[in-house]
């Protein structure tokens, strides 16, 4: 039975409090369950125990930190990364959850927070601690490395309680943003108490509740909403590690199935892997009738990529109202707005031209009667809602130069309003007072005593629905036309099935004295022998041409794992820009390349055309295909 509206009982003054009262209310309750190869392998934990060994972890970071001390989590997805992140709170250390650790290059990725947060300790597993260990003499010596397979759970009995206040820093969620400079957003315990309530009433978990996720436990979606929203309700996780879900998405359904998960979620393009990995003879054995909340977000929300899920799972009891668009942010600690229990996606179809101009009109599917303006390009762009604002979190529509209020309907950068809104980044006062905004009585923007926050994303409010359309920093504009990338790169995934779901990249450039807009398309490698190359670029310029009246792109088709991503998975737009703008220009102009990076970068292109010519040669011999 849905459950809406349900939110639980007396708010703890933070989650250590919560834990505790787990621990004596449902001792031996399975507060997390790890599926250590993906399927079954399980290592279970229980609240009682939970408990002890967070107790267990605060005792010994507390032998080397004082109180408000930043502590690293380097540890690869597992319970010992849910352990570590409490001990830190048990503690009243500031947890900084980090990449997992394995290859250099990404101890390397560090040191933009080393140098930031500049941590007292870093918690890791026994694999990890030579080369943690080496790192850290090297860019933060003095650091204490724990292991926590070496932890002593019997010291729990040490443990003392803090006095804590809901303003007390919990954890720095770092950015993983577009450059190798990241922001640590402040999340205090307040911020996370409140938005998990929020969390609680928009999704109407309650202790009956499930939650399978394969989310990454160091960004904010995996940590708030897969890991932490189970703790403050009180009900069981099922956690996996990301690489199991894309070596085979379908363990993803098979763990929602056999646990019989209420909720589980994840970026759109996890959906759209569903789709098209899954074939039907693996379906007859999933049961997905008890799934009520499958959430999308963190990146675009593909209309078709709904319509396929449901359209495919329905067979496995997927209710049809099961699909929860979702908008939320780090700054906001997490969710923002979502799609309430038994209220299906809403998906609207828009007059292109009225968006290009910054106004949201939807289209009327009736006939035009007489005397109604019936507009010259009726180019559709369909939308999908990322549902109502969550109880105690208010976004609202600005102009961004003016940041005057927008009326409903008019497209402007989002802001956010409310409890959630987190206290800045850390150590970056310029930073903080450029998108963390002081509010106006006059305007209602200082509600409750909070700042609001500038998102720069671009979209709207209609009918109590916020629909987002884009980021301002990616925005393309063309001829005086705004376009935004990921309704592009939309319109691109659906030209061809050999194309990943979530590799393609649409930027502008400057080529000779005008802005051009710049399509790079990851291919799946198995599909390269029977691509044909003239079919599908003809292919991407008819849809360009159809859906958003752009002539001449640039088009180039690289191999999967080409394009720069973010720790979290994301296309970095702006980066994609910088790499492969210098080798687009080179190519136009017919000069060979002389730089290492972009003779690497060359040798990934399967083809590449500028205005109609192949600049340079189609790579689809054997010997390619198969490295």
């Amino acid at each position: 039975m849905i459950r809406s509206g349900h939110h639980p009982g007396p708010t703890p003054g933070n989650f250590s409090e919560r834990l505790r009262q787990h621990a004596l209310s449902m001792p031996d309750r399975v507060a997390y369950r790890f599926l250590r190869d993906g399927r079954d392998d399980e290592d279970v934990i229980r609240f009682a125990e939970l408990d002890i060994a967070a107790r267990a972890a605060a005792v010994a970071l507390g032998a080397h930190c004082r109180p408000g001390d930043r502590v690293l989590i380097l540890l690869k997805p597992g319970l010992d990364y849910v352990i570590g992140f409490l001990g830190c709170l048990y503690a009243g250390l500031v947890a900084v959850p980090a990449y997992p650790p394995g290859a250099t290059s990404k101890l390397d990725r560090l040191d933009g927070i080393l140098g930031d947060c500049r941590p007292t300790a870093a918690i890791t597993g026994k694999d990890e601690v030579d080369a943690i260990a080496g790192k850290l003499a090297e860019s933060a010596p003095g650091t204490l490395v724990l292991d926590l397979s070496t932890l002593d759970r019997t010291s729990a009995a040490d443990w003392r309680p803090l006095p804590a206040s809901l303003d007390d820093i919990a954890f720095l969620q770092y950015t993983s943003g577009s450059t190798g400079n990241p922001k640590g957003v402040i999340v205090t315990h307040g911020n996370l108490v409140h938005n998990s309530q929020s969390i609680s009433r928009v999704f109407g978990t309650d202790q009956d509740s499930h939650i399978v996720s394969w989310l990454p436990p160091y960004h904010d979606m995996g940590l708030v909403g897969g890991i932490l929203q189970s703790l403050y309700i009180g009900f069981p996780a099922t956690l996996m590690a990301p690489i199991h879900f894309l070596q085979r998405p379908l363990r993803w359904l098979q763990a929602v199935s056999r646990y019989r998960a209420t909720i589980s979620g994840g970026p759109n393009f996890a959906y759209e892997l569903c789709v098209r990995k899954i074939g039907e003879q693996d379906m007859d054995a999933l049961d997905l009738s008890h799934w009520q909340i499958a959430f999308n977000g963190a990146e675009y929300v593909r209309a078709p990529t709904i319509e396929a899920f449901t359209r495919k799972f329905a067979r496995c009891g997927l209710r049809a109202d099961a699909a929860s668009p979702c908008y939320g942010l780090a700054e906001s600690t997490l969710l923002v707005t979502g799609c309430f229990p038994g209220h299906k996606a809403i998906v609207r179809d828009f007059h292109a031209l009225r968006l290009e101009d910054n106004h949201a009109e939807p289209m009327i599917a009736a006939p035009p009667v007489a005397g109604t303006l019936v507009l010259p390009d009726a180019r559709v762009r369909t939308l999908v809602s990322s549902g109502r604002p969550a109880p105690g979190n208010e976004p609202f529509i600005c102009d961004p130069a003016s940041e005057r209020r927008l009326a409903d309907g008019e497209v402007g950068e989002i802001c956010v309003i409310g409890g959630s809104v987190a206290h800045g980044y850390w150590q970056r006062p310029e930073a903080t007072a450029q998108a963390f905004r002081d509010g106006d009585a006059n305007r209602g923007e200082d509600r409750h005593g909070h700042r609001y926050f500038r998102t720069g994303d671009l979209g709207f409010l209609l009918d109590g629905e916020l629909y987002v359309t884009g980021r301002i920093k990616d925005l393309i504009i063309v001829n005086g036309v705004n376009h935004h990338p990921g309704d592009v790169e939309s319109t691109v995934l659906r030209v061809d099935g050999s194309f990943r779901p979530d590799g393609s990249a649409v930027f502008g450039i400057e080529l000779g004295d005008a802005e051009r807009v710049v399509v790079v398309q990851e291919v799946e490698r198995r599909a390269l022998r029977q691509l044909d190359v003239s079919a599908v670029r003809a292919a991407i310029r008819a849809a360009l041409w159809e859906h958003h009246r752009l002539a001449q792109p640039l088009i180039v088709l690289v191999f999967g794992g080409t394009l720069p991503r973010t720790s979290s998975g994301k296309v970095r737009r702006q980066q994609c820009r910088t790499v492969f703008g210098p080798l687009l220009r080179r190519l136009a102009a017919g000069m060979p390349a002389t730089q290492a990076d972009e003779i690497a970068l060359e040798k990934r292109i399967v083809t590449a055309e500028i205005d109609g010519q192949t600049v340079s040669a189609d790579i689809l011999d054997a010997e390619v295909v198969e490295a």
